[in-house]
C-alpha cells in the first residue's frame, strides 16, 4: 500500500475515517509539492497513494466498490489535502467528482468504465476553440482539442464537455465519455500556478462516442437520468456542476489554509528589522486573525451548501434555478474570500518565504490560478444570482 496507508472497505467508509486518511497525507504531499510543481505533474506515488487508499471512490456507486459519500465529505477531504499541496487536492477532487458524474450516466456507460476495474480514473476537459462535434446515427463524432484535463496523466477515461447540435438549431450541453485510447495528450500546460495538476489538453480525430456514453446535463438537472443510471442515492440527485462545483472551492480553501499554515510556521522563527519577534506584533496578529476568519467563513459556507444539497437529494426534490444560482454564487465567493486571505497574509512574508519554491508563495500562486476557473468566476455568478434576487430572468444559459 502506497505511503503506508490502508484502504477502506465499504463498511468502514464514513466521513471521519475518510477525512483522517486525507489528513494523514498532508505532510507527505507538502514535501513533494515543489518538485511536482517543477515537473508540472504530481508524483506517481501521490496518485497511487490516493488511489490505493480508496479516496477517489468517495462518490462512486456502491455497486462498483464506491462509498456514495456526500459532497461535504469530498469538500472536507479536498481542504485537508490542499493544506499540503493544492495541485494534489485539485486532482483528487476532479477525479473523485467525475466518478459521481459518471454515476449519473446510463448503466451501460458505467459498466464500460467500471465493470472490469473499479479503480480506473476519469478526468474531464473543456472544448477549445475550433473543436467540433457532429451528430451522427447512434451518437456523435468529435474532432479537435479539449483543454484543462486535470489529472489526465492518471486517467483511463475523459468525460469531455461537448455541445451537441440539436435538430432545428441550437446545441445541447452533454458530458461525453471517451477512453484514453481515443485521444492523445498534448504537453501544453505551463501556468504560473496550479502547475502540478498537469491540466494538459487532449486531441481527438474522428472519434465516435456512442449515445449511451452521453449525459445530457439538462436531463440531469431535471432528474431524468436517475432511472437510467440505476443509482438512487441522494448525492446522485444533485445535478453536475451544482453540488459538484465544490470540487473547485474545496481545494482553494485548502490552499488558503496551507498559506496560513506556512505563515504560522515562518513567523515563529522571525524577528522584524528592529529585532522584535514577529508573533508579538499587533499588525501580524491582526492579519493572521483576519485571514483565518476569511478561510473559516469560506469553508463554513461551502459546508452549509453541501448539507442543504444533501437534504434536497434525500427528499427527492429537484433543484431549482435559484438553488443552482445561489450555490454557484457562494462557491465563487468562497474563492473571493480565499484570495483576500492570502493577500492579507502576503505583507507578513519574509525574504526567505519570497522564494518561488516556498510553501507560502506556491499556495499564493495556486489560489490566484485556481480562482480563474469558470466555476470560481465571481462576476459571472454574482450577476446571475442578483438577477434572480431582483426578479429578472437569468442571462446565463447554464442557470
Amino acid at each position: 500500500m502506497a505511503d503506508g496507508m490502508a484502504a477502506l472497505t465499504e463498511t468502514q467508509s464514513n466521513h471521519e475515517e475518510l477525512l483522517s486518511i486525507a489528513r494523514a497525507f498532508t505532510a507527505t504531499f507538502r514535501g513533494r509539492a515543489a518538485e511536482a510543481e517543477a515537473n508540472r505533474k504530481l508524483h506517481r506515488e501521490t496518485h497511487d497513494a490516493m488511489c490505493d487508499a480508496g479516496l477517489y471512490r468517495v462518490q462512486m456507486p456502491k455497486r462498483y466498490g464506491g462509498y456514495e459519500m456526500s459532497h461535504r465529505t469530498m469538500l472536507d477531504m479536498s481542504v485537508e489535502i490542499g493544506r499540503g499541496c493544492g495541485s494534489s487536492a485539485w486532482t483528487f477532487s476532479n477525479i473523485a467528482a467525475q466518478n459521481g458524474i459518471v454515476a449519473m450516466a446510463s448503466r451501460q456507460a458505467q459498466d464500460d468504465v467500471w465493470a472490469e476495474d473499479g479503480s480506473v480514473c476519469t478526468a474531464s476537459s473543456f472544448p477549445a476553440q475550433g473543436s467540433e462535434v457532429e451528430k451522427v446515427e447512434g451518437g456523435i463524432v468529435a474532432n479537435g482539442i479539449w483543454s484543462f484535463a486535470s489529472g489526465v496523466d492518471w486517467a483511463d477515461w475523459n468525460n469531455m464537455q461537448v455541445f451537441v447540435p440539436r435538430e432545428g438549431g441550437g446545441v445541447a450541453h452533454h458530458m461525453a465519455l471517451v477512453p484514453k485510447s481515443d485521444y492523445t495528450v498534448i504537453d501544453d500546460w505551463y501556468p504560473p500556478g496550479m502547475a502540478a495538476t498537469g491540466s494538459r489538453s487532449i486531441k481527438l480525430k474522428n472519434v465516435f462516442v456512442p449515445e449511451h456514453r452521453l449525459l445530457n446535463t439538462a436531463d440531469a438537472r431535471a432528474g431524468k437520468t436517475i432511472e437510467a443510471s440505476e443509482n438512487f442515492g441522494p448525492i446522485f440527485r444533485v445535478p453536475p456542476m451544482c453540488g459538484a462545483n465544490k470540487i473547485f472551492s474545496g481545494p482553494v480553501i485548502g490552499m488558503a489554509r496551507g498559506a496560513l499554515d506556512a505563515i504560522e510556521r515562518d513567523l515563529a522563527n522571525q524577528n522584524n528589522v528592529d529585532g522584535i519577534p514577529m508573533p508579538v506584533l499587533k499588525m501580524a496578529q491582526m492579519r493572521v486573525a483576519e485571514a483565518g476568519a476569511l478561510i473559516e467563513a469560506a469553508w463554513a459556507l461551502m459546508q452549509r451548501d453541501c448539507d442543504v444539497a444533501l437534504e434536497i437529494g434525500k427528499i427527492g426534490r429537484l433543484t431549482t434555478v435559484d438553488d443552482r444560482a445561489f450555490w454557484r454564487r457562494n462557491n465563487a465567493y468562497a474563492g473571493v474570500m480565499c484570495v483576500k486571505a492570502v493577500e492579507t497574509l502576503h505583507p507578513l512574508v519574509g525574504e526567505c518565504s519570497l522564494a518561488p519554491e516556498s510553501d507560502f508563495m506556491r499556495a499564493f500562486r495556486d489560489v490566484h490560478a485556481a480562482t480563474m476557473q469558470i466555476n470560481m468566476a465571481w462576476d459571472r455568478h454574482a450577476i446571475t444570482a442578483a438577477e434572480l434576487q431582483l426578479g429578472m430572468p437569468p442571462t446565463d444559459p447554464r442557470a
